[in-house]
Formats: C-alpha cells, structure tokens, sequence
C-alpha cells in the first residue's frame, strides 16, 4: 500500500442519507492484488466499456474494476486503480431511502459538504449537470495530497456517484474526463 492512501485515507460520509462512498486501505489493497492477479501493471491503460445492468450503467474503466458491496450496504461500488494507487476511478450506486424528504439539490449539497468535511478539503468547483433528464452536481475538492472530482446524479430513488481521486499531478487528465464522460445510464 501506498504512502498516498494511507495519509488519504478518508470516508466522505453523507450523513443525512447514510450514503457513504470511501477509499480505503481495503479497498486500494483489494484493487492493487486483482489487478497483479490478473497480471495487469497498476500503470497499464486498458480502456475497456463494462455494463452493469443490475445497477442500471455503463462506464469505461482503464483497468477492469473490482466490485465491492459499499459501506452503507445500501449498493455497490466499482473501482479501479492506477498510478501506484495515486489514482482511483468509481462508480458507485446507492439506493436512496424511501422515506427521505429531500431535493435532490439538497442531496448534492448534503454530500459535497460532508465530503469536504471528511477529507479536510476546500470545494474549488462546483456545476450543475444532467443526464437523461436527471438531476446532476459536478464539483471538485482539494486537500493537500488529493484531489476528488465527482459527479452526481439522482436518478428516481439511486444516487450515483462517478469520481476519480488521485494526487495533484495526475487528475487533471483527459483520461478523467473521459471517465466521467462515459458514465451513461441504461
């Protein structure tokens, strides 16, 4: 495990849904074995297209990306890793409560909030978007070792979230863009 991830290790709580997406070491640790399981270098670039009508997406990995239940049990998360676990790409969906009484514009603020929080960062951007018709919030978080772009979509009763963290150096890219770009609903 990298020095990076384990000063960065973080959990961007979304309090008011206990929705949660997190990086952890576990995570990082799981990715890193499968992708040298599967004799991938962390540095290779493989963009392949992955469906997941389950969870009702499509997206484009640079590596194939592990799937994991996240930490609110609440769905799942997709991941992979690069760089050396500098850089981390996700796609995670939750399903949102039933019961909750709140605009999907206060999701995206309740989520970009607790985010910043929990990474000590400071919110540099921040977008409103769509996709298909459905709601979307763009922002950008930044600390001293990381920076976190993520997109939102509400979309019925699931929240999904499309990020990629990574240092400074490497997540203004092309290939993060490209990444978050692919992100289509089913």
């Amino acid at each position: 495990m990298n020095r990076f991830f384990r000063i960065a290790r973080y959990s961007g709580v979304f309090v008011v849904l206990f929705v949660a997406f997190a990086v952890s070491n576990d995570c990082m640790a799981h990715a890193a074995n499968a992708q040298t399981a599967n004799g991938q270098s962390q540095n290779s670039r493989n963009w392949k297209h992955y469906r997941y009508d389950a969870d009702g997406f499509t997206a484009e990995f640079p590596t194939e990306p592990q799937a994991k239940e996240n930490d609110s049990k609440t769905g799942t998360r997709y991941f992979s890793q690069l760089e050396n676990g500098n850089l981390a790409y996700f796609v995670e969906v939750a399903l949102l409560p039933a019961n909750l009484n709140k605009t999907s514009q206060q999701i995206f603020d309740d989520y970009r909030q607790g985010s910043a929080k929990a990474v000590k960062g400071q919110v540099k951007a921040v977008n409103d978007v769509s996709l298909a018709g459905n709601p979307g919030r763009e922002f950008t978080i930044e600390n001293d070792t990381m920076v976190l772009r993520v997109r939102l979509y509400v979309v019925q009763r699931r929240l999904y979230q499309i990020l990629v963290v990574g240092t400074k150096d490497l997540i203004n890219s092309a290939e993060t863009e490209r990444f978050q770009s692919s992100f289509q609903l089913l």
